[in-house]
Parts: C-alpha cells; sequence; structure tokens
C-alpha cells in the first residue's frame, strides 16, 4: 500500500513539473528577450544608417521615404516622408538609449534592441507593439528592413524592404 502512494506522489509531482515547465516555455515565447546592458558607445554602432533613404518591396516596388539623423550621442531622430523631396512629414519616431537599453519608440509602441552589432540591430516589441523589426546593413549605401508580425492564425509572416541611400 505504501509503495502505490509513493507512485501516485512521484507521478503527481512529475506531472506537475511538466506542466510548470510547459507553462514556463509558453511565457519565453510570447516575452521577447532584449538586452539592458548596452552602453550609449553602443548605439554608435548605428551610424551607418544616418541619412536619406528610398524603400521599396522586394520587387522593387511601393517606394517610400525615411530620414535618420543623430541629434546627440544617444539619440536618433526617423522621419518618414511623402515622397523623395523629403519636406513633408508622414511620421516621426525616435531610436535612443536609456538605462541600458537601446529603443525604437514610433507613437504609441515601443521596442527594445535584442541584438546588436556593427551591422545588424533586431528590435523586439516592448510596449504596446507586436511585431519585430531587423535592420541589416547590406553595403554602404544599401540595408534591408525584415519585418516580421504573426496573422490570425498565429503563423509568422516576414516582409523585407530594401532601403537604398538617397544622394
Amino acid at each position: 500500500m505504501k509503495i502505490r502512494a509513493n507512485r501516485k506522489k512521484t507521478l503527481l509531482l512529475f506531472l506537475a513539473l511538466c506542466l510548470v515547465g510547459n507553462l514556463l516555455a509558453c511565457g519565453q515565447a510570447t516575452n521577447p528577450i532584449y538586452r539592458r546592458d548596452f552602453t550609449k558607445a553602443d548605439l554608435e554602432k548605428l551610424r551607418w544608417i544616418e541619412g536619406s533613404w528610398r524603400g521599396s518591396d522586394i520587387n522593387g516596388q511601393n517606394p517610400f521615404y525615411e530620414r535618420y539623423r543623430f541629434n546627440s550621442e544617444s539619440k536618433i531622430e526617423t522621419a518618414s516622408f511623402a515622397d523623395a523631396t523629403f519636406t513633408k512629414v508622414n511620421d516621426a519616431g525616435i531610436v535612443y538609449w536609456e538605462n541600458g537599453e537601446i529603443l525604437h519608440k514610433g507613437g504609441e509602441m515601443v521596442w527594445a534592441a535584442g541584438k546588436l552589432n556593427d551591422g545588424m540591430v533586431e528590435f523586439v516589441p516592448k510596449e504596446k507593439a507586436r511585431n519585430s523589426f531587423v535592420w541589416q546593413k547590406e553595403a554602404a549605401d544599401v540595408w534591408t528592413a525584415r519585418l516580421i508580425n504573426k496573422d490570425a492564425q498565429g503563423k509568422l509572416i516576414e516582409t523585407v524592404y530594401r532601403m537604398e541611400r538617397v544622394k
């Protein structure tokens, strides 16, 4: 009788641990990881993005225009424009360093950098944002923006834009 009770307890403990493990794994999938150990100097690794850019979809269609400008050692202003004249701002945002984080704020949404090196930064959702995105330097005057979203069924969808420097 005592052996059977011990087996029941062992089985219940095993099932409880499996349940906790599954819950933790689910939490990790919905809570993106971002770093909190960046320095102001790390933001300099994005100096390559400074300038005016023409973006387009993978087929070279649907152009859009953006500008990135360092206004201090810890802040990059971002702006989207209506056309190639870069005169009418449609939207603005900011990339900045704060308390060990590199953040991108656009409207009420905030993304935090999870990875950063001299030619790439990955931003993951932090506040009110649902998508992730990666900026990847391809050459001095070319980079790509990869946006990662989920559809209604939870399937990952990636959209790639090519950015070319406007001189």
